[in-house]
């Protein structure tokens, strides 16, 4: 039998082509039990240096049922990774090598602050984008990934059964789909529908958690949802690693199973995939779906408006954030870019760095005026506008393309990066910097324009005015003395932004501003033109600005030409005998004076380069230099003129070369820009991050962030803004993701996204572990295999309104340091009436100041207890307009609303008010109301007498007395006692 048996594996190996000497001897001798797709995966498994799980393995005969079992995890195992365990293992290695190197996986990436929205609760912006979101609510999916236990919290049931507050007893899980239902509702109002859309919704469960996720479901009724509605797809775990060569690590009571763990809730991502439900979403029109985490409690506050950010400004991936405090353990939202990439854009966008390319070499050429430097916007702003007007591309910084899914879309997309580049070039390396990890041109245009216009900026104004009252010609051309003026006159047009509603009204306000600026240039022009000033004035009628500027133009030629030919007549004239000599070669005297006659000479001298008297521009030091006291040039004893051979420049080519000096642009040079801006089009050098593959927007733990930020140029680190808070928004693990992205990108990567390993080593050798280890992958870290043209941003929320995670249990929570967040069952119910309650006092409702109270240690605020379902108060607009009057709450008050047509006019609440009452059923609530109410009784949280969902909280609620409607048919009622 035996024989029979080694010659069937001889026979097997050698069909397969193997060697029966590289495989494990144990396994070759129970080869004759495997099917062939598990000969397959034994294959796999010598191949990827796994021989060490047939170590153990029986002679054929013997525990054969548990070798067959063993395979059968494997195969499990293989077919629920993507791309199987021999990708598993070879990505293990690698994480492996990398841990044990200490390689920094952030090394390299310098961090900054990426783009979003920061929205302020109540206001018209926030309001507009929860209308947004509600619309297009019924064009999305929702994913709750919850695969644990409540045992962390001493709660051994499913978290998501543990009740959110215990006011109405609420669940997690109820009021989430209690949230989905009034969303999928009121956005089939909105829009208008012939059909209600119903919206999917899809748990992440586990093995611990599948089963009693699906009871709590089916004994509620799905809490009114249809059960086709809801899918459950539950997450398998991965095997663990024994050691640095990832070799699988057996189960310690049973050598034929591989010990594993949980993978981390990133698996959702390919369970989606794998699934297909992603496909037949995206087939039935479906265009977001949204990730949220199994116990906060406020999370559908933000979900509406954050929705609408979404659609509004096309976000690819948006997280849902909250304001963090810098150093704040919640990881931030930030935006990485690799140091050789950055060298790399850098290298091929900036003005005068440019080497990659023969085409845009010429950028060299041009001169830093042309850029933006921080002080010369409005020259730059319409520089810009007009180059990409003139290029047909405006709408590039207007935000006005295609819409994603319109055919033209991708090649405009692809336009915008080129914009973008563009825009870049245009600056200062210091100031394309600030911008360069910015989305789109948009972005750039926006953020330049909010730094530098300085738009109704009263010390802008000011200071324009103080420079404009003290700007004299000096010795500046009448020409450059307009142009100064001009500048900054259009800079006070900018700034002042006047606006008039006539035109009659609008046309006499320009005539007089343009009359006051006459005054402004007349008044500072110099003495020499006191006659032309006259005539202006004397004039019945005042001439235009361009008229009057050229009247003086004139004024100065003539007089240019006048002075002038003396100095060419008297330089012609050259004698022997000295008795014609010029002007400007008169004799000295030892002492270097002249006498009195000849001195007088030279007050009729006049230089047409610096534009003052008693020389000519042959002997102007501003333009020649100061000659040496020793010197003998210009007209020192015994010297000859310097002038001799001396080439000339022409009045018109110093007027350039002056007007460059001061930064400004004449035809030519504009000419010359637009030119050399029009080569980018074609430019095969320029490099943007945009595709370089190298730049991401991601969370990164709060301990990385810090050192990260010290080791990039930032000394001090995470530090608070101006707000008061971090720049860098607080991540709560909530995510909008646009569908079909979403589905292209599984698609390369097969459902997988970037994974991390964290061993605990036994010592510095860092060769062995402590316990096994294994691939974890967090659904947060998503973005990290996105290109970095995927428009990935934030919406930040305030965190009373959107973040009060319930994770912690009394006793942990009690050692939190006071002003840390608990985040435990005491502080999450706290919250939530906390959040409403300054719901309802934006909405107008006074309510009354809260108390701190001490529960199990903790101290939190305690505000009237208030809840309501979401139906009744699904966004801020409607909650406003179901209040009306003067209404207030005490701190004392319990209200519970229940119902969808509840409005409170003029009510005074002290004490518990219960409200229930069905679809179709109108009820006004007012007048006072009062009752001894509900009281909150603190408990000890290790009586286990009492229930576990009381004793998480430290607290119980003392029901006395209340004022409880029923309303169970239409109608309309009215409830004032």
């Amino acid at each position: 039998m035996a024989l029979a048996t080694a010659d069937s594996a001889a026979e097997i190996l050698s069909n397969l082509n193997i060697n029966a000497g590289d495989w494990p001897p144990n396994l070759v001798k129970n080869l004759h039990l495997l099917p062939a797709d598990q000969i397959e995966l034994a294959k796999m498994l010598s191949e990827m240096g796994q021989s060490h799980l047939f170590q153990h393995w029986a002679e054929p005969g013997v525990e054969d049922d548990q070798k067959k079992a063993f395979f059968a995890q494997v195969a499990k195992l293989n077919s629920s990774y993507p791309g199987g365990l021999a990708s598993y293992i070879q990505t293990a290695r690698e994480l492996l090598a990398d841990s044990k190197t200490g390689k920094n996986p952030y090394d390299g990436f310098t961090p900054s602050v990426p783009t979003g929205e920061i929205l302020s609760f109540g206001d018209d912006n926030f309001i507009n984008f929860e209308e947004a979101g509600v619309k297009e609510a019924q064009n999305a999916a929702f994913v709750l990934v919850a695969g644990g236990l409540g045992e962390r919290l001493g709660y051994n049931g499913i978290k998501v059964a543990l009740p959110a507050e215990t006011t109405t007893g609420t669940c997690f899980l109820q009021s989430y789909i209690e949230s989905i239902l009034a969303l999928q509702e009121a956005s089939g109002m909105l829009t208008r529908g012939t059909c209600q859309k119903e919206i999917p919704f899809v748990i992440m469960t586990s093995d611990d958690t599948h089963t009693r996720t699906l009871d709590l479901l089916e004994s509620n009724s799905y809490f009114g949802m249809k059960p086709a509605q809801v899918k459950l797809l539950k997450q398998e775990k991965v095997a663990c690693l024994d050691d640095n060569d990832a070799r699988l690590a057996l189960d310690p009571h049973n050598k034929y199973k591989i010990q594993t763990k949980p993978h981390g809730h990133g698996d959702v991502h390919s369970l989606l995939y794998s699934s297909g439900l992603l496909n037949l979403w995206h087939d039935a029109g479906l265009r977001w779906v949204i990730f949220f985490q199994d116990t906060n409690g406020l999370l559908f506050k933000a979900i509406p408006a954050s929705l609408g950010v979404s659609a509004t400004k096309q976000y690819h991936v948006n997280s849902i954030a909250v304001q963090r405090k810098a150093k704040e353990a919640i990881g931030g939202i930030t935006r990485l870019t690799h140091s050789d990439e950055i060298a790399e854009s850098v290298a091929t966008t900036r003005f005068g760095e440019v080497t990659t390319s023969q085409t845009t070499g010429e950028l060299q050429n041009i001169q830093a005026a042309y850029r933006l430097n921080g002080k010369n916007y409005l020259k730059w702003f319409q520089l810009v506008q007009t180059f990409l007007k003139g290029k047909g591309k405006l709408s590039h910084l207007l935000g006005t393309g295609p819409e994603k899914g319109d055919p033209k879309f991708e090649a405009w997309d692809e336009e915008d990066s080129m914009v973008m580049s563009w825009l870049w070039n245009s600056m200062t390396p210091d100031i394309s910097d600030t911008c360069m990890f910015l989305s789109t041109a948009k972005d750039i245009w926006e953020s330049i324009r909010q730094t530098y216009s300085k738009v109704k900026d009263a010390t802008q104004v000011y200071e324009v005015k103080i420079k404009t009252a003290a700007l004299k010609q000096g010795n500046k051309s009448v020409t450059e003395y307009a142009i100064l003026l001009k500048n900054l006159w259009q800079e006070m047009d900018h700034y002042q932004c006047i606006e008039m509603k006539c035109s009659e009204d609008a046309t006499t306000l320009k005539k007089f501003i343009e009359k006051d600026r006459v005054y402004d240039f007349l008044a500072g022009l110099n003495v020499e033109f006191d006659q032309v000033r006259v005539q202006i004035l004397g004039k019945q009628d005042l001439p235009s600005l361009n008229e009057v500027i050229s009247m003086v133009r004139a004024e100065e030629s003539r007089r240019g030409v006048m002075l002038d030919s003396v100095h060419v007549e008297g330089s012609a004239m050259v004698s022997n005998g000295g008795k014609n000599q010029s002007l400007e070669q008169l004799p000295v005297s030892e002492n270097g004076k002249g006498d009195s006659a000849k001195t007088s000479n030279r007050d009729n001298l006049w230089c047409t380069y610096c534009k003052k008297p008693r020389h000519t521009r042959d002997r102007c030091w501003k333009l020649h230099g100061k000659p040496s006291t020793s010197s003998k040039e210009w007209g020192y004893k015994g010297g000859q003129p310097r002038n001799q051979g001396q080439a000339h420049m022409t009045a018109m080519e110093l007027n350039q070369e002056k007007s460059q000096e001061q930064g400004e642009l004449d035809k030519k040079e504009i000419e010359k820009l637009r030119s050399l801006l029009g080569t980018l089009e074609k430019a095969t050098g320029v490099c943007s991050l945009a595709h370089s593959g190298r730049s991401m927007v991601i969370n990164v733990e709060y301990n990385q962030l810090d050192p990260l930020l010290r080791a990039t140029g930032h000394p001090d680190g995470d530090v608070n803004c101006e707000t008061g808070y971090s720049p860098f928004p607080g991540n709560i693990n909530q995510l909008i993701l646009e569908l079909g992205p979403y589905i292209e990108e599984l698609t390369k990567t097969g459902g997988a996204i970037k994974e991390f390993v964290n061993p605990k080593y036994k010592d510095a050798s860092k060769t062995s572990f402590k316990s096994s280890t294994r691939l974890e992958c967090m659904m947060q870290d998503y973005p990290k295999t996105l290109p970095p043209s995927a428009r990935v941003g934030f919406t930040v929320m305030d965190t009373w309104l959107a973040y009060a995670p319930v994770k912690n249990n009394s006793e942990d929570a009690a050692k939190v340091p006071k002003g840390n967040p608990y985040h435990s069952a005491t502080s999450g119910e706290m919250a939530i009436y906390r959040a409403n309650s300054l719901i309802l006092k934006k909405a107008g409702v006074q309510m009354e100041d809260p108390v701190q109270q001490v529960f199990s240690g903790q101290e939190v605020e305690v505000w009237p207890r208030v809840t309501w379902k979401p139906k009744w108060g699904l966004t801020f607009a409607e909650i406003k307009r179901k209040i009306s009057g003067s209404c207030s709450i005490s701190q004392r008050s319990t209200m519970a609303l229940k119902g969808h047509d509840i409005f409170l006019e003029d009510l005074s609440l002290d004490g518990a008010l219960i409200i229930n009452s069905i679809d179709g059923a109108e009820v006004k609530v007012g007048g006072s109301i009062q009752n001894k109410g509900w009281l909150l009784e603190s408990i000890d949280y290790k009586d286990i007498a009492i229930p576990e969902e009381l004793r998480i909280r430290g607290f119980q609620i003392n029901k006395l007395e209340q004022l409880e409607e029923t309303y169970v048919e239409p109608g309309k009622f009215t409830l004032k006692p």
